[in-house]
Parts: structure tokens; sequence; C-alpha cells
């Protein structure tokens, strides 16, 4: 399965971190459509997880409304989001859509593992102002995202 891109957004839809896995067309046209791509990410989440938390029955608890990943005819977006708020986002093609469950596991850990331990716990943090460029989060993410089976 192809990995097209990931996102990292705070609980007010700021973007935290992205980065872009698929061939790009130039970086003029990529800026630009990562832009656009951010903000339709984000807001598709937001929008869909009101949705299936009004429509989930109060019986199901806190994780009762969950929204782990979304299929359309174009790709999948998985989903994982924290207590506080914070999404991850990962968007890939439809193909191996079988690997979904260990691709919830690997967001929670890019989120347990690598952002809390290299961002959050990072001496150089200073919240709302992110510079991910000052931790080696991008580094470990690309080295863990290559190390699973379903990254290509």
């Amino acid at each position: 399965m192809a990995v097209h891109s990931i996102h990292i957004f705070d609980r007010r839809g700021k973007t935290l971190f992205t980065k872009r896995y698929a061939k790009s067309q130039g970086p003029a046209e990529d800026a630009e459509q990562l832009s656009e791509q951010r903000k339709l990410v984000f807001g598709m989440l937001f929008s869909l997880r009101e949705l299936v938390g009004s429509l989930a029955p109060e019986s199901a608890g806190k994780n009762g409304g969950a929204l782990h990943s979304i299929k359309t005819a174009a790709g999948t977006l998985h989903n994982y989001e924290t207590i506080s708020g914070m999404r991850i986002a990962l968007y890939t093609d439809n193909n191996n859509i079988d690997a979904s469950p260990s691709i919830r596991t690997a967001l929670k850990y890019i989120y347990t593992e690598l952002w809390v331990e290299l961002v959050l716990r990072s001496p150089l943090y200073i919240p709302n102002n992110i510079d991910i460029r000052s931790t080696n989060f991008e580094q470990k993410l690309d080295a863990y995202l290559g190390s699973m089976p379903w990254f290509r």
C-alpha cells in the first residue's frame, strides 16, 4: 500500500507537522496542493467526528464515537485522535486495506513513542510554537514508517 502523506493537527486545527511521501509535481504546486489538502483533511475529520459522535449510542462510552478510518474511491484516511484532541492522519491508497488495524497501532506508536518523546519532551519545545526541525522526529518517523510492511 502506498502512503501519500501524514498530517498532525492540534485540537484547533493548526497543522503541527505534515509530510508528503507520494511523488510530487514540483515545489510550487506541491506546497500549494499540500496546504489545500491539510485544510480539507482537518475539515473532513472535524465534521465526520461530530457526525459519528452524534450518531453513536450513549451507552457506547468514550470510544463509541471514535472515527478510525475513512475509505473513498481515491484512498483511505486513517485517523488517530488523542484525549487532548490532537489528530494524526495518514492518507494511503486502497490496496491491502487489511492492514488497517496495523496502521491504527502505528499511529498510536507515532504519538506515544515519537511525538511525546521527541517533540513534547524536548527542551526546545515551546507550546504553540513548535519547530519540528529542531528535533529528530522526522528522521525517526521516516525510519519507523519505512520499517512497516505496508509502507511503500
